[in-house]
């Protein structure tokens, strides 16, 4: 069934509370849905994405680092997989006498044409090691487009010179509904296939002056 008629800020406020953004850049269009199903298929995708985080968290934590030197390569597709870490400032210089020094961990490699600390698979014994086996199991981030259906991953618009711009469609959870929004305007090129793909049995556009009116209130979150 398709959504009911959401125009009253109060009506809206109560769906999207805990998510309102602060004031800021307001996107070029929003959506909104309180179906049961896309709800829960939110709440799969974020715990599925706190699980792969506290699983890169630990396999970092086991070669002294911090989550924040993960780093992700992002493919056409809009996936994410774990490329490696960024080695901290003496890992790998060629004496152990530099003031900086800090070795390799053990089973690990420092890739120079990538510059970061990758599991080594040198042997047969490196790429059968735990290290290998927790990187692999890592995998890719777990894409909320995935899990969400009736809206684009992204719009397309020929708003650049010999080019365009590719504008992803991003998620929220509200107490009562997820919003999505994105910084590209279908309607600027209404004729492109991969602008229209929207179930509006599910989604409903809403109006931008909602959102600014929610976010210039005091207590948007950020």
């Amino acid at each position: 069934m398709p959504e009911p008629a959401y125009d009253d800020p109060e009506v809206v406020r109560a769906l999207m509370a805990g998510s309102i953004p602060a004031k800021g850049a307001v996107p070029a269009v929003w959506w909104i849905t309180t179906d049961a199903d896309q709800c829960g298929a939110y709440d799969r995708w974020k715990a599925d994405y706190q699980t792969y985080t506290e699983k890169v968290e630990r396999l970092a934590e086991s070669i002294g680092l911090t989550v924040d030197a993960a780093i992700m390569w992002e493919s056409f597709d809009g996936t994410s997989t774990l490329c490696g870490f960024r080695p901290p400032n003496g890992m790998g210089v060629g004496w152990s006498g530099h003031p900086n020094y800090r070795p390799v961990p053990d089973g690990w490699r420092i890739d120079s044409r990538k510059d970061l600390l990758v599991p080594s698979r040198k042997t047969k014994a490196d790429r059968e090691s735990q290290a290998n086996k927790d990187f692999a199991a890592a995998g890719s981030i777990p894409d909320a487009h995935a899990y969400l259906t009736g809206l684009p991953t992204s719009i397309h618009l020929d708003d650049r010179f010999l080019g365009g711009t590719i504008y992803p469609v991003h998620y929220r959870r509200g107490a009562e509904c997820v919003w999505a929004y994105c910084g590209g305007d279908p309607d600027r090129q209404p004729d492109r296939s991969m602008n229209d793909t929207v179930d509006e049995s599910i989604w409903q556009r809403m109006k931008l002056s909602v959102l600014v009116a929610l976010m210039e209130e005091p207590g948007a979150t950020s």
